[in-house]
């Protein structure tokens, strides 16, 4: 017997977030949904499939709504909508469960029950931190502060020690540059000295010779 109605049909969501690389990477998003375009019921019906640019839960991409057939819709059926749809495998679990009929007429698979979302389902928010975590953070942000001022303060110190090290050997070498004589003092002095010796010398012939 021929069915009657329509078959069950899927909306795609291929949107900002649904299908993109950037939000799942490492999916083949073109060759999913050619996958899913290629999906029959069990009277061999083709599973009609539309796109849309945006279902809603960008949180959960891919998102995937399985429509009744009118026959499922009879049944009591009503639209499911399927989260993070992003493995081949998930495409097995769908074309089994269409073939068995779909919302309203079969069980949904095991696989499938754990990716079922809505059109209003909310993205978790991340759970607030205690006040004394905050705290906590806080402190230990104000001692690595205070810990890295102690530091720069002993390198700018070091700093300037190590350049008035540098002036004094400066200025100690510029000393060693004249040498001292132990006897005569200075290499200055030297020639002064030797000229007044000379001069003593000279005249204490010349009063020998008077004599």
């Amino acid at each position: 017997m021929t069915p009657t109605g329509r078959p069950c049909r899927l909306i795609v969501c291929r949107g900002c977030c649904c299908g993109t690389t950037e939000k799942r990477p490492g999916v083949d998003h073109e060759g999913q949904l050619k996958r899913l375009s290629g999906l029959r019921d069990g009277a061999g019906r083709d599973v009609p499939v539309r796109t849309s640019t945006c279902l809603g839960p960008c949180f959960q991409a891919n998102v995937v709504v399985v429509q009744p057939s009118t026959e499922g819709r009879e049944g009591g059926g009503r639209p499911v909508w399927l989260g993070e749809f992003t493995e081949d495998r998930l495409i097995d679990d769908l074309d089994d469960w269409i073939r068995a009929g779909g919302p309203g007429t079969a069980a949904l698979p095991e696989s499938l029950a754990e990716r079922v979302t809505s059109k209003d389902a909310k993205k978790p928010k991340k759970p607030k931190k205690s006040k004394k975590a905050k705290k906590d953070k806080k402190d230990k942000q104000a001692k690595k502060a205070e810990k890295d001022g102690k530091a720069k303060a002993r390198k700018v110190k070091d700093k300037k020690g190590k350049a008035k090290g540098s002036r004094g050997e400066a200025a100690g070498t510029d000393r060693a540059a004249a040498p001292v004589d132990a006897e005569s003092g200075t290499e200055d002095e030297k020639p002064a000295r030797d000229g007044q010796a000379k001069k003593a010398k000279k005249a204490k012939k010349s009063k020998k010779a008077k004599r």
